[in-house]
């Protein structure tokens, strides 16, 4: 029996021997196996972290949009309650039809909003008078020169009031950061 044990020794040895192996390359084949898993461990948190920021942009676009519908909602019901006088009175003074279109000479600092405001009534109105003079004026409506003669319509339907409207708003969204009126230097 003695014999038997001392024969198994050198087996024992070379087993625990097999092992350790075993047990080393496992470990290092877990190593690799981690180091792996790490670079899309790290494009899922990018991916968590701008679903979580386009979310918030989300967010925010609706707010503004649901600003927007509010802000037109209260223009719409207070130009319902109180119509401008303005153009009754035009209508009732002056029978003879009106022309179709009319000029205005942009003044110092004038602004599209300022002109639409002294036309019409109404700021908001501005891109009817935009729209008209798109050549002239160009692709951005906050720059106008002072001479220029713009064109306008002398009266407006009430679908140009609410594209006019619209898109107003939409040139607010989309330019929500820049100021409506210029920095105007003072007259010498």
């Amino acid at each position: 029996m003695r014999r038997g044990i001392i024969a198994l020794i050198p087996l024992v040895g070379l087993s625990a021997a097999f092992i350790v192996n075993q047990s080393c390359a496992t470990k290092s084949a877990l190593e690799e196996v981690d180091k792996e898993l790490e670079a899309p461990k790290k494009n899922i948190e990018e991916a968590k972290n701008n679903l979580k920021e386009s979310r918030g942009l989300l967010s925010e676009a609706r707010r503004l949009l649901e600003n927007a519908k509010q802000k037109l909602t209260e223009r719409e019901k207070a130009k319902e309650e109180a119509p401008p006088q303005v153009v009754e009175t035009a209508k009732e003074e002056a029978p003879a039809p009106e022309k179709e279109y009319g000029e205005v000479t942009v003044g110092w600092c004038d602004t599209l909003w300022d002109i639409s405001a002294r036309i019409y009534g109404n700021s908001l109105y501005w891109p009817s008078i935009y729209n008209l003079n798109r050549e002239k004026i160009g692709s951005d409506p906050w720059i106008l020169t002072q001479g220029w003669v713009l064109k306008y319509k002398t009266e407006l339907t009430d679908e140009e009031k609410k594209e006019a409207v619209k898109e107003a708003l939409e040139w607010d969204l989309k330019f929500k950061d820049r100021p409506r009126s210029p920095k105007c230097p003072p007259l010498k």
